[in-house]
């Protein structure tokens, strides 16, 4: 599997950044999982539009939707479906996905299996404002979860238990409690009980540098620290 990041930060962009957003490449399959603001014109750097697989949204927060909204346009000027996978709630939020032909639209539950590309994907409600889904994906060999937005819970610890490779929220530099996103102390400890041997942190304050995250969370985690750059992409 190859990931590449096309965006890193919520709930708005830097100058000249982007928010949460990833491309996951395996084989000829190109899968989006979120397409947030800005995210849209870093994927066309990598590919073409007729070359996606799918798309999964984690949630339906505008930091990781809204490139959907244009995408659209284009899928219909090219005559295109994409299957697009997202949370059925809010349900005012949901019902605004589909467009014409552009989006075949499938709502993630926990039970929901995916076979795309020859990886499987598979899901767990997480504890966010908004309906939120962490997203596990595997090829067999290695094991890779993308946690979305989420606060600490019992539910990311047990998904999160074994994986191989994490992209975890890290939104908050100092190590507070929340309703809403992991600090980076948390995201850290997540990744430790999980036996991971990567850590990608995301989901930055695009106030604050990812390096300054990085710099901070180094030595801590025990197995590989990294921190989600756009355009990085990172091969497990």
């Amino acid at each position: 599997m190859k990931l590449t990041v096309l965006g890193n930060t919520g709930p708005y962009p830097r100058a000249e950044g982007a928010c949460s957003g990833y491309l996951l490449e395996h084989g000829d399959a190109k899968i989006l999982l979120d397409l947030g603001n800005g995210t849209l014109a870093n994927y066309r750097i990598l590919g073409k539009l007729e070359d996606i697989t799918a798309i999964i949204c984690s949630h339906l927060h505008p930091d990781h939707i809204s490139d959907l909204f244009v995408l659209r346009y284009a899928l219909e000027f090219a005559g295109k479906t994409v299957p697009l996978y997202a949370p059925e709630n809010p349900a005012e939020e949901f019902a605004r996905l589909p467009y014409k032909e552009a989006f075949a639209v499938t709502p993630i539950k926990e039970d929901l299996t995916l076979e795309l590309g020859g990886l499987t994907i598979t899901f767990r409600e997480m504890r966010h404002p908004y309906q939120d889904f962490a997203i596990k994906v595997t090829d067999g060999k290695t094991t890779f979860v993308y946690t979305g937005d989420t606060a600490l819970c019992d539910a990311l610890t047990e998904f999160c238990d074994g994986a191989d490779v994490l992209l975890c929220d890290s939104a908050f530099l100092e190590d507070i409690d929340s309703e809403i996103h992991l600090s980076l102390e948390k995201a850290i400890q997540v990744g430790n009980a999980s036996g991971a041997r990567r850590l990608i942190l995301t989901h930055f304050n695009p106030e604050i540098s990812p390096q300054r995250y990085y710099e901070i969370g180094n030595g801590r985690f025990k197995g590989r620290l990294s921190k989600a750059e756009i355009m990085a992409s990172f091969s497990f």
